[in-house]
């Protein structure tokens, strides 16, 4: 597949999960790829296997949080890379997790700072090189929860929130200006945060395939699949979306097994 060959894309968050497979299946599209994790040994070896098989991959490293080291990825993104077409943002904190009125404001601004600030600063970095050639494809990781949502996840449903109304707002702001801003929002995924909240609770995975339509736990690859799909030429008339990806998680009313009693 070459459908983004001579493209130059910037991945945070590329070190792992979904933020991996997506720079992976950029690099397979043909683009060359700016890996941004908070330390180069995330992405180095993901460099590396990419270079192996014909790509081109530049490790950097970068705090999302960091407005300097942001704007430093980018800069070398173009300086080294030749340019940006896309920008990929999936760079996330620890999920904070418990009663909202036993959320530290410390707990806050670690999740809202990185999910949410780091997202921005990341397509205002990213913006000013595709202003300027006109044209350019952002995509930001929101999730599920902006939809539906469970107890003990305040924070994180706020800043993914917050995602999904930056990504709007950018959208019609920069739309005239050639640049498509969406964003995608991933259900129950086979990433290590998930596989860590399974083997917290042995009845996690069997409550959301039970959900599920389509009976299983997503992949990190069927994100990366849509988030391709954005970044192209397809995409060209796509702008301030959200896509859900959660084989129907959401959709669902019924918690258990089909069809539906009765």
């Amino acid at each position: 597949m070459s459908r983004l060959a001579g493209k130059v894309a910037l991945v945070t968050g590329a070190g792992r999960g979904i933020g991996r497979a997506t720079a992976t299946r950029l690099a397979a599209e043909g683009a060359a790829v700016a890996l941004v994790a908070r330390r180069t040994e995330d992405t180095a070896a993901l460099a590396a296997e990419l270079a192996a098989v014909g790509g081109k991959a530049l490790a950097l490293a970068a705090d999302v949080t960091d407005e300097s080291a942001v704007e430093d990825a980018v800069a070398r993104t173009v300086a080294e890379l030749g340019g940006l077409d896309i920008l990929v943002t999936c760079a996330a904190a620890p999920g904070a997790s418990g009663p909202a009125e036993e959320t530290s404001l410390e707990q806050w601004r670690s999740l809202v700072d990185t999910d949410l600030t780091g997202v921005f600063l990341a397509c205002r970095a990213a913006a000013r090189p595709m202003l300027t050639s006109r044209s350019g494809r952002i995509v930001n990781l929101a999730s599920f929860h902006v939809v539906a949502t469970y107890p003990q996840r305040a924070a994180y449903v706020a800043a993914k929130a917050g995602v999904v109304g930056l990504t709007q707002a950018l959208a019609v702001e920069w739309g005239g200006r050639g640049i498509t801003v969406n964003a995608v929002a991933p259900g129950p995924i086979r990433t290590e945060r998930t596989s860590w909240f399974i083997r917290q609770d042995t009845g996690a995975a069997a409550g959301m395939t039970g959900r599920t339509p389509t009976g299983r736990i997503g992949e990190p690859e069927e994100v990366a699949d849509v988030i391709a799909f954005l970044a192209g030429d397809d995409a060209r008339h796509v702008t301030g979306q959200t896509i859900v990806v959660d084989g129907g998680w959401t959709r669902n009313a019924w918690w258990g097994s089909h069809p539906f009693p009765g």
